[in-house]
């Protein structure tokens, strides 16, 4: 791999790059004339320098001089390449301009790009990260099974930072910025074949090729979960699309309509977009039906899941005779045994395990609301929650509020067993109406 503008400057996209490679299994080249050697590797002065095949080349020059780096490359018979560099099409004129010219040539030369104006692509497989953002200020993912394809880099590191902070990794990232060549229906080709990725997050703003992006997405929601989140929905949201990179974001009807097509879920906004990912993330099991079981110990927080999951299409029968009547025997008289189950503020852990072992296996999925400020839970909830999710494969989200330093803590233990959990009831129905949205009929682990 050849790094074209590693600097070690601190300020500079470069530096960052060179740092971040670090990791990288494969052998990097450091190019820039200015320096002769770089971090303890010798730097070269230009492409044509380097002995042998480069595979790659990641470019992170000025964007005045991106068109003769491209001719360098060209000449070098390097095919594939990440372009960093911005001041392009998003620039005005003049920056679209340059890139038409570098779009000429990579077309006509076969060479994959992808960018301008991108970070490029994260893969905790290789250690690949040609993001210019420093590690030491951004907490990046270790490995997982999500992966995120992303118009803006900004969104990318975010959704990235904010999955990485619950302890969710992800297989990759692509961030392609300007899409002169490489775009999102590109990169679902590939993860839909990827054994690495299991589901994926896709942020856009707009498509170049509607009907080439259905497709891919077609394809890609029938074998794997995924999610996508159109921003520039409206008018202001449209207009600050054509500054970002330099596209129209088309009218909202026909991406809602498209996304449905497809078999993906649509997210309606950042929360909404990590509370997905984070449920197809974690979760081993599909949501086969629309039969939901809650169990609770506080009434109210019942009433707000039982709210939403009407709004998600959901359907919450009651418990089965058979079963109120061995949930009657075990618990006290003042617990209720319909459906939600309401445990009430005496409610131990282990009443959480009988009342899913006994219920889940006659409902699709369930909700779970934990309330650990009630001094009859203990952190151990979150192994009986967990239990008899594992043992039944079915799916469940938590709702843990409450406790001051034990919710931070039950919501970490139940992230670690596979279990999302959300700060509302409203989000832990949201996000179980994702996996029942999502067209695919199995979220095994690859």
């Amino acid at each position: 791999m050849a790094l074209i503008g590693a600097t070690d400057t601190p300020s500079k996209p470069g530096r960052a790059v060179l740092e971040n490679l670090a990791s990288f299994q494969g052998t990097v080249f450091p190019v820039n004339p200015k320096h002769t050697e770089l971090f303890g590797r010798r730097c070269y002065a230009t492409v044509k320098d380097i002995p042998g095949k480069i595979d790659l080349a990641i470019v992170v020059v000025p964007s005045t001089f991106a068109e003769q780096v491209m001719g360098e490359l060209r000449d070098k018979g390097v095919r594939r390449v990440i372009l960093v560099s911005a001041g392009f099409a998003e620039a005005g004129e003049e920056g679209l301009r340059r890139q038409e010219r570098i779009k000429a040539i990579i077309q006509k030369e076969n060479i994959r790009v992808i960018g301008p104006n991108a970070l490029g692509v994260f893969n905790t497989e290789n250690g690949l990260d040609s993001f210019f953002v420093s590690r030491q200020r951004v907490s990046k993912s270790g490995p997982g099974r999500l992966s995120i394809v992303s118009q803006s880099g900004a969104i990318t590191v975010i959704l990235m930072e904010a999955l990485a902070r619950d302890g969710i990794g992800i297989a990759k990232a692509i961030n392609y910025g300007n899409r002169i060549d490489v775009d999102d229906a590109d990169a679902l080709d590939y993860f839909a074949d990827d054994p690495k990725t299991g589901a994926v997050a896709v942020y856009m703003e707009s498509v170049a090729d509607g009907t080439k992006f259905l497709r891919a997405a077609k394809r890609f929601a029938s074998k794997k979960p995924l999610v996508i989140w159109k921003a520039g929905k409206y008018g202001m949201g449209a207009a600050a699309v054509i500054s970002h990179t330099a596209t129209l974001a088309g009218r909202y009807g026909l991406y809602r309509a498209a996304i449905r097509q497809s078999g993906a879920v649509e997210a309606y906004g950042f929360d909404h977009m990590i509370d997905a990912a984070k449920a197809i993330a974690l979760m081993n099991y599909s949501c086969m039906g629309n039969r939901l079981l809650i169990v609770t110990n506080g009434g109210g927080m019942a009433v707000a899941a039982a709210d939403q999951a009407e709004q998600e299409g959901f359907v919450m029968p009651r418990t089965p005779e058979a079963v109120r009547h061995r949930l009657n025997q075990a618990f006290p008289p003042f617990f209720v045994t319909n459906n939600p189950i309401d445990l009430t503020g005496s409610g131990k852990d282990e009443d959480y395990y009988i009342a899913l072992k006994e219920a889940l296996p006659h409902y699709d999925a369930a909700v779970v609301i934990l309330l650990m400020g009630a001094t009859t839970v203990t952190e151990k909830v979150t192994e009986m929650v967990a239990r008899a999710c594992h043992e039944e494969q079915k799916p469940v989200t938590c709702c843990a509020l409450q406790g001051l330093g034990y919710t931070r803590e039950a919501m970490s233990a139940l992230l670690k067993q596979g279990i999302p959990v959300y700060p509302s009831p409203e989000r832990a129905v949201r996000a179980l109406a994702a996996l029942k949205k999502a067209s695919c009929r199995s979220l095994r682990r690859p």
